[in-house]
């Protein structure tokens, strides 16, 4: 919860970007490796991992490392102001549809999404 007005400020600015949305909304369905959020998404790892910057210093998003993995997901219990966001994110077409894309992304081994991440990611450096 915000302790003053500089805080909650903070705080929606986090969330006032499609992508930063995008990503908190689908990880109220649930923790993700954020090759699998990029892949869901279809977006670089590393718009990802700027997106998700921001929503760790809004405190709306914590990780936790499982060997090469990190893996993220909203603290539980979830801030009021996080289950508003979601609530409300939930009626998008666009969360319908990553929410959706999702459940294919999840039903593939971690290891298996991240290496392709990585794979695109050594291609682009070596054109």
């Amino acid at each position: 919860m915000a302790d003053d007005l500089r805080s909650l400020v903070e705080q929606l600015k986090a969330v006032a970007h499609p992508l930063r949305l995008r990503v908190l909304a689908l990880l109220g369905s649930g923790e993700m490796c954020v090759c699998q959020v990029a892949e869901t998404l279809s977006v670089p790892a590393s718009s990802v991992s700027e997106a998700l910057r921001e929503l760790r210093r809004a405190g709306f998003v914590s990780e936790r490392r499982e060997g090469r993995w990190v893996y993220v997901s909203i603290p539980d219990p979830a801030s009021p102001l996080v289950a508003i966001l979601l609530r409300e994110a939930a009626s998008l077409p666009e969360s319908a549809q990553d929410l959706g894309r999702a459940m294919d992304v999840k039903g593939i081994a971690v290891q298996d999404v991240c290496r392709k991440h990585l794979v695109s990611r050594e291609e682009a450096t070596h054109v």
